[in-house]
């Protein structure tokens, strides 16, 4: 299920626990931001989503 910005719900909750990730989204760009929740579309467990999460707390470049 998606919010009204498109965001996947899981996504979006998963984010607002962390606030390093959620910081290290906010500096992205648009495209990048879209590039991340297209990934987050892609996962099927709390497990995938976790590990996207801390992806975006580790910074950037553990993303790209």
């Amino acid at each position: 299920m998606n919010d009204l910005n498109g965001m996947p719900q899981g996504f979006g909750m998963a984010l607002s626990r962390n606030a390093k990730a959620m910081n290290t989204f906010s500096i992205l760009s648009e495209e990048e931001k879209r590039r991340v929740i297209d990934l987050s579309r892609s996962v099927r467990s709390k497990t995938e989503m976790n590990r996207l999460i801390n992806k975006l707390e580790g910074g950037k470049h553990e993303l790209f």
